[in-house]
């Protein structure tokens, strides 16, 4: 299908009021071909640079804000993949392309669900090596972006071995709805 869309239709008709919807179609052929973060890049590739020509060719298109909805899925897979390669590493005790790829994902998929693991590994694996003040610099980044986080208590934990999460046991002291209404009266 690709094929015919290069060859033939793009070819033949490079003038065709629809020319929006054949590079639309076929970086759809390529995101279809996409499976899982562990399998080959190319259709991840190809998707995404056929995306990014719909939306600046055609940005006033029908097809731009799928384009756009379709890369920020891509750029999740793509941050997914990095993650599933640095914690390899990491399993490996490879720890500069751990770090490399971590920081990957934090420089390039900073709006992907993946970032706040990535800066937690970061302060993990800094720590492990001994770079304690690198360790604390991500730490303060994660705190500062996602300090409600699991991952954030999870790096706090990291530099305070004695840590346990306080419960906040809050007593009840609102008045039922009858006792509301009683008192009004």
């Amino acid at each position: 299908m690709i094929h015919v869309i290069k060859k033939v239709y793009l070819k033949k008709y490079p003038n065709h009021p629809n020319k929006d919807y054949a590079f639309y179609l076929k970086s759809i052929c390529y995101y279809n071909q996409i499976s899982d973060e562990k399998k080959d890049l190319g259709p991840i590739i190809e998707a995404k640079k056929n995306f990014i020509y719909v939306i600046k060719n055609y940005p006033e298109s029908e097809f731009a804000a799928d384009a756009e909805y379709k890369l920020e899925l891509i750029d999740e897979i793509l941050a997914s993949k990095e993650m599933y390669i640095a914690r390899f590493y990491m399993e490996k005790e490879k720890w500069i392309p751990s770090i490399n790829r971590f920081k990957k994902v934090v420089r390039d998929y900073d709006k992907t669900i993946y970032v706040e693991e990535a800066l937690f590994r970061l302060v993990e694996i800094h720590y492990r090596i001994g770079l304690e003040d690198e360790a604390k610099k991500y730490a303060h980044l994660l705190g500062y972006n996602y300090q409600s986080s699991q991952w954030y208590e999870n790096s706090y934990r990291i530099f305070n071995q004695d840590f346990k999460k306080k419960r906040v046991i809050k007593k009840d002291k609102s008045k039922s709805i009858l006792e509301k209404i009683k008192s009004l009266l």
